[in-house]
């Protein structure tokens, strides 16, 4: 009785797994088929949940977008991160499809060598990646087109933008969408539109990101007056403006017209470019950024310990690392979160920015999009204009306990700059009409303006906001800062469009451990502390060392004595002596934070799964105890 209880036992468990199978893959099916489209997504930055940018753009399409996706087999096999970036690719591309109503169309290739679909991908401009030494190439990128053959492309879907995805993809499908763009109007004393003075004539890559989403006209410094069909205008770093532009655009913004203004009382591009030169200064728009209401603070740049970045320098013929108090990289935390320009980017990066301040008494609020904690500092700009002292300036900082703005919009109803009226033109020189739609001159604005004012320039090139990486021997340039997003929103959003608002913010989400960030910096400045105290003293030795070796006769013979002799060796152990703490007190700081540091990560990755399995491993034991209790009181 017993045996035959055991083998039916065995059997109810053999029927009970494959039973326990089926029902697995019927909920699998079931779920796919019924809840195709639901998703949840448990990351805090919700990384995996489409932007409500994206499902605006898929709703309003008005045409069939066809959306080709390429890639090798052989490439994915060779290169398994590939295969998952690649499904990751297809699986959202499917979503796009759902979202849209099959208003787009997607088409999977193999573009595998000498086959018709590498001749495609050829043909779409794809870019083709070495797969072995015979010299073939596979493909992993993708196309769109819409109804009229215009076209867009990812050459090459590069698994390191993989926290773009979203905003590539969505980029696509935007441009394709939308025929007819914005114009905005550029100003600057910088080469930012290209040119001579840049890099092979380039744009500055903002300047490029700017140009996918409007048209872009230059607006030379002496022009008159702003075109009649430009919709918002993007200035940066003016100086040299002439009078009647200064008063076009003043009327220009009166009247409703919007614009994004980037001022600075310390451009270090600027600096560099002068070589020495001279002709270097903070932006010259006070008189207009005056009657708006808003101070950008003279002679003065921002430095904040919260937010400072960490640099290389040259300590004493060695390359250390310290925090550049001037050198910023702004996390959410320093954002206005509900705001559409700011409320979803990740981080903006600023070199040697200066302060904005409200002007009361302008008929104007400045509302802060970008600020700083309350341990900022104002620092005199003749102190990072040329060749600045990194840890000369952190050793001196002292915290203001008071919070500074970087970036602002203006609200309310400003007086123009311009009281008594357009300035005068040469003799002999026609008027020009005031403003594209009027000729009357605008004493107030009528309606709140739009404008947002951010305090640096230098944060527009790339070299602050983007770095170069190599993969399979082609170069690729990858955003770590959202800075050009941010001039892209504030344009998009002045300009009455959000759709596209939600998408910059795939950018890499970088988090950083706060407490562990804390404890560097404190040790930071225990170290650097020490490390000056240290310092003098072994200068304090080597002077009087130098003095006892330096005492001649006339004759140049040296005065040393056996008493002078062995105080010199003394100095030289002593030095070397402080030479050694000077280590130990950097290698001990060091090791306390990278010990912090690794705790803290295994807490972080290795808790939740010890935790879950010590669940079930306890849920595991009670059931076994349970059961043979049950099977003892059946025995009984």
């Amino acid at each position: 009785m017993k045996l035959f209880t055991q083998m039916d036992r065995s059997k109810l468990a053999g029927i009970s797994c494959v039973l326990a199978v089926i029902i697995f893959m019927a909920v699998n099916i079931f779920a796919n088929t019924t809840f195709r489209g639901l998703e949840v997504d448990l990351t805090e930055e919700r990384l995996f949940t489409l932007s409500d940018g994206t499902r605006e753009i898929l709703k309003d399409i008005n045409e069939t977008l066809t959306v080709r996706l390429f890639i090798s087999k052989r490439l994915v096999e060779l290169n398994p991160s590939h295969a998952t970036y690649g499904d990751r690719v297809r699986e959202l591309l499917e979503r796009y499809v759902d979202i849209s109503d099959g208003k787009i169309k997607l088409e999977l290739y193999n573009p595998e060598p000498f086959t018709d679909e590498e001749d495609l991908a050829v043909a779409f401009g794809l870019q083709g990646v070495p797969l072995d030494s015979t010299g073939d190439l596979g493909y992993y990128g993708l196309v769109a087109t819409n109804s009229v053959d215009d076209m867009e492309r990812i050459a090459y879907l590069s698994p390191e933008r993989e926290s773009f995805l979203e905003y590539d993809l969505s980029k696509m499908v935007f441009k394709l969408a939308n025929d007819k763009k914005p114009l905005v109007g550029l100003i600057s004393s910088l080469p930012v539109a290209g040119g001579p003075r840049t890099q092979g004539g380039q744009a500055w890559a903002f300047v490029e990101q700017v140009r996918e989403f409007f048209d872009v006209t230059t607006i030379a410094l002496t022009d008159k007056r702003i075109p009649d069909d430009v919709d918002a205008l993007l200035i940066v770093h003016p100086t040299g403006l002439s009078d009647h532009l200064m008063y076009s655009i003043d009327q220009f913004v009166l009247r409703g017209g919007k614009a994004l203004v980037y001022v600075d009382a310390n451009s270090e591009i600027e600096v560099a470019m002068a070589r020495g030169r001279g002709n270097v200064g903070p932006s010259r728009f006070d008189k207009i950024l005056n009657s708006w209401g808003v101070e950008l603070v003279a002679g003065k740049v921002l430095g904040d310990t919260e937010t400072a970045r960490r640099v290389n320098v040259n300590l004493r013929g060695q390359t250390a690392v310290s925090d550049y108090v001037t050198w910023l990289s702004m996390l959410p935390a320093n954002f206005k979160s509900d705001d559409a320009i700011t409320a979803d980017l990740q981080r903006i990066t600023f070199a040697s920015p200066g302060i904005l301040k409200p002007i009361d008494g302008k008929g104007t609020t400045l509302l802060p999009l970008i600020q700083t904690g309350t341990q900022s500092m104002e620092i005199d700009v003749a102190k990072v204009r040329t060749n600045p002292d990194v840890i000369g300036l952190f050793r001196e900082y002292v915290p203001s306990g008071e919070t500074r703005t970087l970036a602002a919009r203006v609200i309310g109803k400003p007086t123009t700059a311009f009281l008594d009226g357009p300035p005068p033109l040469p003799e002999g020189q026609i008027a020009l009409p005031v403003d594209a739609t009027s000729e009357s001159h605008i004493t107030t604005a009528a309606k709140d303006v739009s404008v947002v004012v951010v305090s640096d320039v230098d944060m527009l090139h790339e070299q602050f906001w983007m770095e170069t990486r190599q993969l399979f021997s082609q170069t690729f340039n990858v955003p770590f800062a959202n800075n050009a997003d941010f001039a892209v929103n504030a344009l998009e959003n002045m300009s009455g469009g959000t759709a596209l608002m939600s998408l910059r913010a795939r950018s890499q989400a970088f988090r950083s451990f706060t407490y562990v960030d804390d404890v560097r910096k404190e040790a930071e400045r225990q170290f650097r502390d020490k490390e000056q105290e240290l310092a003098k003293q072994l200068e304090t030795i080597k002077t009087e060392l130098a003095e006892l070796l330096n005492r001649e006769q006339a004759g140049g013979e040296l005065i040393i004595g056996p008493q002078d002799k062995a105080k010199a060796e003394e100095y030289r152990r002593q030095m070397i002596t402080l030479r050694k703490e000077l280590r130990d007190v950097q290698y001990s700081l060091r090791k306390d934070i990278d010990d912090l540091d690794a705790l803290l990560k295994f807490i972080n990755i290795a808790a939740i799964p010890l935790l879950l399995g010590a669940v079930a491993l306890i849920w595991l034991l009670v059931g076994r105890a349970r059961r043979a209790r049950r099977y003892r009181l059946r025995e009984a």
